[in-house]
C-alpha cells in the first residue's frame, strides 16, 4: 500500500467517523465512497446514505445501551427521552476511544454537571459518580484478603504502624447530596429519601464478586481515604478522631474486614 492509499483511507475514515456522529455529513461520506466504487448512480448514493444511517443508528443504540447498562439509577431518575439526549450529547463530547464500551461512561459524571443547569438536580452528577464507582467495582481484579484470624494474629502494635492495602475495588465517594439514599431508594419496595440535601459518606466495594455500598461516616471517609493514599492505620485514626472524637473504630473494622475492603498490607 502506497503513501497515498493510507492517505486516502485515512481520510475515508475520518468522513466515516464524521458521518456517524453527524447526518449532516452524510452526503460527503457517499461521494467519497461512491468515488471509491467508480459509480454515479443516484439509486447507489441512496441506498449508500441509507445504509450510513443504520450503522449510526447501531453505534449510537450500542453507545446508549453501554451507559444504561452502567448508569440504571440515572436513567430512571431522567427518564428516556433526557436519556436518550444526554447519551447523544456526551458521545459527541467524548467519542470513544476504546474498543470496550464498558469504559464509554467514565466522565459522564463530570459532563452532566456542566449539560443540567438546573440546580434542582445539581444531584445528577454525584449520583453518577456512585454508580460509576459501582460499575468500575464490578470489573475490578480479584485479591484474596488475609482471613480474621490473620488480621488477629498481627497485633494492635503492629497494625498500628502498618500501611494497609485497599481492595481495588473499593471507591470511598463523599458528597453534598443523600446520593446512597436516592440510589437505594431505585431498589426494590424502597421508598425516596424524605430530604437528598444532606451530606452523605459512601464506601463501594465488593464482597463475594457482587459490588455493594456501606454507609460511612464523616471519620470514616476521612479514615478511609487516608489509608488509600498510604498513611498508616494509626495516622488514620488520628485524623477520624479529629473529625468526631466518638468514632466507631472497633465496629467499623469489623466491616472492613469482613467484607474484603481491607486485603493485608502494602509490599515495603
Amino acid at each position: 500500500m502506497t503513501r497515498h492509499d493510507n492517505d486516502t483511507l485515512a481520510s475515508l475514515q475520518e468522513a466515516f467517523a464524521a458521518a456517524l456522529a453527524d447526518p449532516d455529513a452524510d452526503a460527503s461520506l457517499a461521494g467519497r465512497l461512491q468515488a471509491v466504487r467508480a459509480s454515479d448512480s443516484s439509486q447507489a448514493d441512496a441506498l449508500l446514505r441509507e445504509r450510513i444511517g443504520l450503522y449510526r443508528g447501531n453505534v449510537r443504540a450500542a453507545r446508549r445501551q453501554a451507559l444504561v447498562h452502567a448508569y440504571p439509577v440515572l436513567a430512571e431518575l431522567t427518564g428516556e427521552t433526557y436519556f436518550d439526549a444526554l447519551a447523544l450529547a456526551y458521545a459527541r463530547a467524548y467519542p470513544t476511544r476504546d474498543a470496550d464500551l464498558n469504559r464509554f461512561g467514565a466522565s459522564l459524571p463530570s459532563f452532566i454537571e456542566g449539560y443540567e443547569r438546573d440546580p434542582r438536580y445539581a444531584y445528577f452528577g454525584d449520583v453518577a459518580r456512585l454508580e460509576w464507582a459501582l460499575h468500575v467495582a464490578a470489573y475490578a481484579a480479584n485479591v484474596v484478603p488475609l482471613t480474621p484470624q490473620a488480621w488477629t494474629d498481627l497485633g494492635a502494635e503492629r497494625l498500628a504502624t502498618a500501611r494497609l492495602a485497599v481492595h481495588p475495588a473499593c471507591a470511598a465517594l463523599a458528597s453534598c447530596y443523600a446520593v446512597e439514599a436516592i440510589w437505594r431508594a431505585h431498589r426494590p419496595g424502597a421508598e425516596w429519601p424524605g430530604c437528598i440535601d444532606t451530606p452523605s459518606w459512601t464506601l463501594v466495594l465488593r464482597p463475594q464478586w457482587r459490588p455493594a455500598l456501606v454507609t460511612h461516616t464523616e471519620a470514616a471517609h476521612v479514615a478511609f481515604v487516608a489509608l488509600q493514599r498510604g498513611d498508616t492505620l494509626g495516622e488514620a485514626l488520628d485524623e477520624a478522631f479529629t473529625v468526631d472524637a466518638g468514632f466507631d473504630f472497633a465496629r467499623l473494622w469489623r466491616v472492613w474486614i469482613n467484607s474484603g475492603a481491607i486485603t493485608g498490607l502494602r509490599d515495603g
